[in-house]
C-alpha cells in the first residue's frame, strides 16, 4: 500500500504556514494522490478535480506556484515541487 510522511513541523514550515487553506488542502492532497498513483509528483490539469475536491482548484495551484510548492508543467499541469512523488 502507497503512503505519504509528513514531518512533525510540515504545518509550521514557512512555505506552508501561510497558505490559505484550499491551497494548503490541495498541496496535501496532491501529495498523497501522487504517492498514491505513481505519478512522480506530476498532477495534470484533467487530474486536478480528483486530486482535490474543493472550489476554485486552479486559483489554489497558483498559490502554491507563488510559494515554490508547485510548478507549473505548461500543457500539462503542475509538478510537486518539494513531493517525492
Amino acid at each position: 500500500m502507497p503512503w505519504a510522511q509528513f514531518d512533525a513541523r510540515f504545518p509550521w514550515n514557512w512555505r506552508v504556514r501561510f497558505l490559505s487553506d484550499g491551497a494548503f488542502r490541495l498541496y496535501v492532497c496532491a501529495i498523497c494522490w501522487s504517492e498514491g498513483n505513481l505519478g512522480n509528483g506530476v498532477i495534470t490539469a484533467a487530474e486536478l478535480r480528483c486530486v482535490v475536491d474543493a472550489r476554485a482548484p486552479r486559483r489554489h495551484a497558483e498559490e502554491l506556484v507563488a510559494a515554490e510548492l508547485f510548478e507549473e508543467l505548461p500543457g500539462v499541469g503542475w509538478r510537486i515541487h518539494d513531493g517525492r512523488g
